[in-house]
């Protein structure tokens, strides 16, 4: 018999957790798993490109409705979960440590094996969800779960920190589609109008750090370099961001090109990719750039050193504005030896990188554990 995997998620639109829920879902065995994803509201990005063998399901909204995330608060888990929660599954996994979790952790299937999959610093960007603000109101929820899942070992460092220790917590990696990616790099001409090239991917958001990066362009460019800088996403910073470019003279300099459902031409085409965040979990399109044979600068935080080491892979500079501006300086200033170097070492990393087994370890970790109930 398949066995039934249920993922519960927010939304299923466009956003790192969709993408990797879209890539993960798409990739499993159908003849192996019978795969359900349910979503707190229907629709968007990713639901559309689900394979047809993946259902998808909404609670009971077929689109956003203001009040739900209140709903999500205020209701006791067990509550929300027979509420919410139809069908009888072998594994139950929240992904996201906020409403997901709490709702999975009501589960009245004592047989499914639950697993809570955190994908962020949650000590720098967690849940807002009253009861994952402090260590011992968290723990009637994720004591619920036979495992805690993070992304990448700062992630569950970061976990470890805020909520303490629970009897299985581990790294587990999420996946990257390889040849998918490189597949839709090709094909696809960016035109070049500078002597470097930068790119990065990712929402318009606060902890994306995207008002630094444009700061750093602005000192860079009055110092009289050439370079430009595409910024490709789509978000709630987008009005902001765009003024502080016009703000800066810098719209020839620094190109906000909005969402694009596919990225991995500007990745391709940039002599480096950027990843300038406050925080992270395991930055996909750092990984992304790498398999495409890009350079790559990220700022420290989490997950980038599992991708970049100490500078083995890439350059890891200083988290903040100031470490931004000196890292793309060191580009702009590099001869054509040492930028060689690092595409080596880029081009080393992808070939570590490979769907089928990182899905093999994924599915391992996630789905194939022995229940500890």
């Amino acid at each position: 018999m398949k066995k039934k995997i249920l993922f519960l998620l927010e939304a299923f639109d466009k956003g790192g957790i969709e993408k990797v829920t879209l890539d993960i879902v798409n990739g499993l065995d159908p003849e192996e798993y019978d795969i359900t994803v349910q979503t707190f509201w229907y629709g968007g990005h990713c639901q559309s490109q689900v394979k047809d063998h993946v259902k998808v399901l909404p609670f009971f909204f077929k689109r956003y409705v203001p009040g739900i995330i209140r709903l999500i608060a205020y209701l006791p888990p067990k509550w929300l979960y027979r509420l919410f929660v139809k069908g009888k599954y072998d594994v139950e996994i929240a992904a996201s440590d906020g409403g997901a979790a709490k709702v999975i952790a009501g589960s009245t299937n004592k047989q499914a094996r639950k697993v809570c999959w955190v994908h962020m610093d949650v000590v720098e960007r967690g849940s807002r969800l009253k009861e994952f603000l402090q260590a011992d109101t968290a723990r009637p929820i994720y004591e619920k779960f036979d495992t805690i899942a993070c992304v990448s070992a700062q992630c569950l460092d970061k976990f470890r920190q805020k909520f303490g220790d629970y009897p299985d917590m581990r790294t587990v990696h999420n996946p990257l589609p390889d040849e998918e990616i490189r597949k839709k790099a090709t094909g696809y001409t960016v035109e070049r109008t500078a002597a470097v090239e930068f790119s990065t991917v990712g929402r318009l958001a606060v902890e994306k750090g995207f008002d630094r990066l444009i700061e750093a362009s602005r000192r860079l460019r009055d110092e009289g370099h050439m370079f430009r800088v595409h910024i490709v996403g789509d978000g709630v910073r987008k009005d902001q961001l765009t003024e502080l470019v016009a703000q800066y003279a810098l719209e020839d300099t620094v190109l906000l090109h909005g969402y694009a459902a596919n990225p991995y031409p500007y990745i391709a085409a940039a002599d480096w990719y950027l990843c300038t965040s406050l925080d992270e979990s395991f930055s996909l399109s750092v990984g992304e750039a790498l398999l495409l044979g890009t350079p790559v600068m990220g700022t420290r935080c989490s997950g980038i050193r599992e991708w970049l080491g100490d500078d083995e892979y890439g350059i890891v500079t200083e988290n903040s504005t100031d470490g931004i501006y000196r890292g793309m300086k060191s580009a702009l200033e590099m001869s054509a030896e040492d930028y060689q170097l690092w595409k080596d070492r880029a081009a080393q990393k992808a070939g570590q990188i490979r769907f089928d087994t990182q899905m093999a370890d994924w599915s391992a970790d996630m789905l194939e554990a022995q229940n500890h109930n």
